[in-house]
Parts: structure tokens; sequence; C-alpha cells
């Protein structure tokens, strides 16, 4: 065996003249862009994934909720109670009528009325009833579904030629009002109705792309 050059080391195999390179790697040895490679493989093995906290309605249900809501609100007509000061209930069938309450009642006040803590000191008591208030999901699939294969329990992933995932908001609003005093009935606005959608669409497989109405802000009409 002797010394090959950049320092590899021939050893001589049984053979008349045969030779063949052994080489020793050694770190000078190794190119630098195949060193950084390495390290950043080696780093990555070492993060640990950080798992994303889901919440009960996810980003595009809130906003398809909130939209309709506030679109919903701005088509109420409210102008016979302009200036006036009002105490506001508000009744729904979902868990959102918290949230439902204090929107509505920011708005309302964007809109010119006075709204108050008081009932006593109110002019006019408001029941505001959220008949409707949620989302709904549709989807339309031109494909084959994603199943799993029988006997080998194999996944076979969603083949789709023509996908139409479609989500909707929709809110419904009626507003009544009542003496404050006698708790008689006074006026009535008509219900009104605000609606939101996100639509995701996918075509042979790899195309995709997105209609949604969720950027059009229904701004509420401040009075002079």
């Amino acid at each position: 065996m002797r010394p090959g050059p950049s320092g590899t080391r021939l050893a001589r195999i049984a053979g008349p003249g045969e030779e063949v390179a052994i080489a020793r790697l050694t770190p000078r040895s190794i190119p630098v862009p195949i060193l950084l490679v390495l390290g950043l493989l080696a780093g990555a093995g070492c993060v640990t994934p950080r798992e994303v906290t889901l919440t009960a309605r996810s980003g595009v249900e809130q906003e398809l909720v909130v939209r309709s809501l506030e679109r919903a609100v701005a088509r109420l007509d409210v102008e016979r109670l302009v200036g006036r000061k009002v105490a506001l209930d508000l009744f729904a069938l979902t868990a959102d009528r918290a949230f439902a309450r204090e929107f509505v009642t920011a708005r309302l006040q964007r809109r010119g009325l006075h709204v108050v803590g008081d009932a006593a000191r109110a002019e006019v008591r408001l029941k505001v009833f959220a008949t409707v208030l949620g989302t709904d999901r549709g989807e339309t699939l031109i494909g084959i579904p994603a199943l799993q294969a029988p006997i080998v329990a194999i996944p076979i992933p969603e083949i789709a030629l023509f996908k139409w995932v479609r989500q909707r908001g929709t809110a419904e609003i009626q507003l009544y009002a009542y003496d404050p005093a006698t708790d008689q009935l006074l006026d009535g606005v008509p219900a009104a109705r605000g609606r939101a959608k996100f639509d995701e669409f996918r075509l042979l497989l790899v195309i995709g792309f997105v209609v949604s109405d969720l950027d059009e802000r229904a701004e509420p009409t401040t009075p002079p």
C-alpha cells in the first residue's frame, strides 16, 4: 500500500498491474456545500414540530358569522330611533349571543342610537332577535373521494377533477320597540338578513382558487 494523490491510499490487489484506490475522507476533503447541507439536515432532524391550537370555530367561520351579522344590522331600518335613548336586549339560539349583543349595540350606536345600560333611563326598550346566526357547508366533487383500500388498508387520496366547497354565513335580525314603562309594543322593524360566502375550487387535481366576499365590509352610516 502506498500514498496516492490528495490523501488517498492505493492498495495493490492480487493480480498483475491492478490497483484499487481507497479514499480516506477527512473534513478537509469534503466540499463545503455538502457540509452545509448535512448540517442543515441534522439541525432539521432535531427540531420539535409545534402543533397549532384549533379553536371551536375556524377563522373563516368566524369571519362568515361576523360579516353576515354586520350586513344584517346595516340593513335594519332604524331611522325613527336615531337620537333616542334605547335599552337593548338580544336573544339568539346559539352560544354567540353575548358577542352578538355587544356587536349589534356598537353598530347601532354608530348609526346614531343612544344605547343605555339602565332601562329606567331609556325612552324605548328594544328586543333584538337573532333568529338566524350560523354557518353552513356544502361540497360538490367530480372525481374519486378519499377512501381506504380493502384488505390491505392502504388510504387512497382524493382525486378531484372538479371540487367546489361552499361555506356560507347567514344572519337574520328582527327588532321590536317597546314602551319601557308598560312593556307595550310600540313598533316593529322589518327583518333584515345578511349573508357571506367563502368558496374553494379545485380543478384537475392541482389548480385551486378561492372566491369570497369576506373583505367587503358593510360600514354603518354615521348620522351628521
